[in-house]
């Protein structure tokens, strides 16, 4: 994944990546539309959220959901992928998704939902 992050300063980073590694724009749009926020989010402690202004906390809140439902999706066909062409067992893929073998129920909700999702994508 030739994807490239690179701390440039002790608060800046640079991303690089090759336009064949993005052919539908997924990372430029992300990037676009509201990274900034979301990475201002992982920032603030917890305990200064209610001093954040109301109108600039929706805005990152908005990207933050965002940014988590395109996270989600992928999640949700890389468990798919990892099952059926990999052949990643329901323990194994439990554990790579939660660090817990033991939960297999969430590996089968997670696969589950991504086959729905890519069923939905291919208009079945």
């Amino acid at each position: 994944m030739p994807v490239s992050v690179s701390r440039t300063t002790g608060t800046a980073a640079t991303i690089v990546w090759d336009p064949s590694d993005d052919p539908d724009g997924r990372i430029a749009q992300v990037i676009e539309s509201g990274l900034a926020e979301s990475l201002t989010a992982l920032g603030i402690p917890a305990a200064r959220l209610p001093e954040v202004d109301q109108f600039e906390r929706a805005k990152i809140l908005r990207a933050l959901a965002a940014l988590n439902a395109q996270i989600t999706r992928r999640v949700r066909h890389m468990a798919v992928v990892a099952r059926d062409q990999d052949g990643m067992t329901w323990g194994t893929l439990a554990s790579t998704l939660t660090g817990n073998v033991h939960s297999r129920s969430t590996a089968r909700s997670t696969y589950d939902a991504g086959t729905r999702q890519l069923d939905a994508e291919a208009g079945r």
